[in-house]
């Protein structure tokens, strides 16, 4: 993907460097708060804020644009200033005038990011691994989830007996990444051969051949189920349990 990603973690510990291209980006919910695995809230995500775009009208503001699933629909925070410029803060779009306290609705849940910047800026967001298996429920619908480990993630790592496969690219469950360098995405499908007896995750260009393409770590994706009932997908974690924090 075109946003760049550094993860380094110490033990459980550790921080993401997010370079963020003009225009729409898709960062993670990759890390809880040290030492509870508590959720992040919004406000607290980020280390350098001094590096966003803030302003008083919300269309000129870097946004964060969190997806409800289960109502299929955005919920958006702006960096917002005060008339004088000495102030600033993420509020929420229906309260911009007042910083918020909502948290990510879930550890391994992503967002899209939006710089109004005409050039890259870079924003760190740091905190605890995850010690134990992430399960994450996938709605009906479009989901917007991310790999929240500090490893790339094969998709045969990953159970698929409650996904939906299918020859044609449209009844088959979907995983989108956002290419942000040029501002579109790279499409995967659950596929099934003629028979149905065997399934694979095909990239869109050559969905006939399973993809060896990873998700990269703390990369942020729409996964699309066909479903008509939520189901649960696990995420493992690659780090071991410990007894303290580095």
């Amino acid at each position: 993907p075109a946003r760049a990603a550094e993860v380094i973690s110490s033990n459980t510990v550790g921080y993401q460097k997010l370079t963020l291209k003009p225009g729409y980006n898709m960062i993670p919910n990759a890390f809880v708060t040290v030492g509870d695995e508590d959720l992040y809230e919004i406000r607290d995500m980020f280390s350098d804020d001094e590096n966003a775009t803030a302003n008083r009208g919300i269309e000129l503001a870097d946004r964060i644009q969190v997806w409800d699933a289960l109502d299929q629909i955005y919920v958006s925070y702006y960096r917002m200033t005060n008339r004088k410029g000495d102030a600033v803060w993420w509020g929420r779009a229906d309260a911009p005038t007042s910083e918020t306290d909502d948290t990510f609705p879930d550890y391994g849940a992503g967002a899209f990011y939006y710089n109004q910047a005409d050039s890259e800026i870079e924003l760190t967001i740091s905190g605890q691994v995850k010690s134990t298996d992430t399960a994450i429920t996938i709605a009906p619908g479009y989901n917007l989830l991310c790999n929240p480990y500090p490893t790339d993630l094969e998709f045969d790592d990953l159970d698929w007996s409650n996904a939906t496969a299918n020859r044609g690219i449209e009844l088959a469950d979907r995983v989108q990444l956002w290419d942000a360098e040029n501002q579109i995405y790279i499409t995967y499908y659950y596929m099934t051969n003629r028979k149905g007896d065997s399934v694979w995750w095909g990239r869109a260009d050559a969905p006939t051949v399973a993809t060896t393409d990873p998700i990269p770590a703390g990369q942020a994706f729409f996964y699309y189920s066909q479903a008509a009932a939520s189901w649960t997908l696990s995420i493992p974690t690659p780090v071991p349990a410990v007894s303290g924090n580095n």
